[in-house]
Parts: structure tokens; C-alpha cells; sequence
């Protein structure tokens, strides 16, 4: 029986080799020299990314081929992964500081002291708080 990760191994290679004689046929005048071996080995890791995450979103639901799905499912996250996990984690920090004045202001109203640096502070956390968590929203 042969062994799945060495296969997807030598057809990860396959496939980067053949975009990169696809790539030597095409015409490269608008790029340099050296910006065209960068756009090679972007193209080879994103290939190989592509082909890892696939694999990860096909066995994620448990299935034993990779599908189309599977595949755009996979340059979907890819393509929008990095900008949506920072939006994510300003969202997230968002919700923290707009917990943390909302809670202050409720600790004040129980305990019925309110002062001026106390209310500045929470409306400043509440405030900033709600701006993050509507930035992550606007761009989801």
C-alpha cells in the first residue's frame, strides 16, 4: 500500500514543475528579470499552499478525494485569509474594550459613583471599542 503523503509529495513537485515550463512559455517582457523569478516562486507557493489547504478542507469533511469544492474552498481562504484574520482579531480586541466600558459604566451606575476620569476612560474604551468591532463587520 502505498503511502498518501510521499504521492501528494512527488505530485506537488509535478505540478510546480509543469507551471514553471508553462511559465517560461509565456511572455515576461513587462516584468524584470528579477521580478519574474519572484513571480515563479510566489506561483510555486501558492500552488503548494493551495494543494496542503485542499487536502486539509477535503479530510476536514471527511472525505477521501479532494473535490472542486474542496479546492475553491481552499483559495478562497487563501486569497482572503490574511486580511480577514486581521479584521478578526481588531474585531475581537474591539469587543473586548467595548465589554470592558460597558461593565464600567454598569459598576458605576450600581455603585453610584460616578467621576470625571472614571467616565472619561469608560467612554473612551466603549467608544474606540465600537469602532473596532463595526470596522471588522464593515469589512466582512
Amino acid at each position: 500500500m502505498s503511502h498518501p503523503q510521499i504521492e501528494s509529495s512527488a505530485e506537488l513537485q509535478r505540478i510546480i514543475k509543469q507551471a514553471d515550463i508553462d511559465l517560461q512559455r509565456i511572455d515576461h517582457t513587462p516584468f524584470s528579470p528579477k521580478a519574474f523569478e519572484r513571480l515563479k516562486e510566489k506561483i510555486s507557493e501558492y500552488s503548494a499552499q493551495l494543494i496542503t489547504k485542499s487536502i486539509k478542507v477535503a479530510r476536514r469533511r471527511e472525505s477521501e478525494t479532494v473535490s472542486t469544492k474542496n479546492v475553491e474552498q481552499a483559495s478562497q481562504y487563501l486569497v482572503s485569509s490574511t486580511g480577514s484574520k486581521l479584521y478578526r482579531n481588531i474585531g475581537t480586541l474591539g469587543g473586548i474594550l467595548l465589554g470592558a466600558g460597558l461593565s464600567t459604566f454598569l459598576s458605576m451606575v450600581v455603585a453610584g459613583v460616578f467621576t470625571t476620569s472614571v467616565v472619561l476612560i469608560a467612554l473612551s474604551l466603549t467608544l474606540v471599542g465600537m469602532f473596532m468591532v463595526a470596522l471588522q463587520i464593515a469589512k466582512d
